[in-house]
């Protein structure tokens, strides 16, 4: 997996989340995604906060745009932890197929997705937008 980039702030928060959902859950679902992201934890570099966001890059807490190049749906998603996670709005849990094959990708990125049932697609990665801390921590406190 060459080429995934993850803030040092991130890749913190995802070790704790990990070491959180890991001891926490049974769901052999959930166990899945977490052994996935353990993985890519391992081969990502690491780079300062500043230095994140100086390029397009899925972080925590980003909106990001793709398109389902089967097909060719465009969506957009807010990668957020699992605690706060609802699709109907538009949230996505870090600790998804989709959430954990994003993280980390930047703009343009062709990603592979891997499903739990076996079915694989591929999406491009079109657009990021980072999210303000004020934000995230008001739909932290509605949940």
């Amino acid at each position: 997996m060459p080429g995934i980039l993850l803030s040092k702030d991130d890749y913190n928060h995802l070790k704790d989340l990990i070491n959180t959902y890991e001891s926490a859950t049974k769901d052999s679902i959930t166990q899945s995604y977490i052994s996935w992201l353990k993985g890519k934890l391992k081969k990502a570099k690491v780079v300062a906060v500043y230095d994140i966001h100086l390029i397009d890059v899925v972080t925590l807490n980003t909106s990001v745009r793709f398109k389902n190049l089967s097909t060719n749906e465009v969506k957009e998603y807010l990668i957020v932890h699992p605690r706060i996670e609802c699709l109907s709005l538009g949230r996505l849990s870090v600790l998804s197929d989709l959430g954990v094959a994003l993280i980390g990708h930047k703009k343009g990125d062709l990603v592979n997705i891997r499903k739990v049932n076996g079915l694989n697609y591929k999406v491009q990665v079109l657009d990021i937008h980072p999210t303000s801390q004020e934000w995230i921590k008001r739909l932290e406190e509605r949940c």
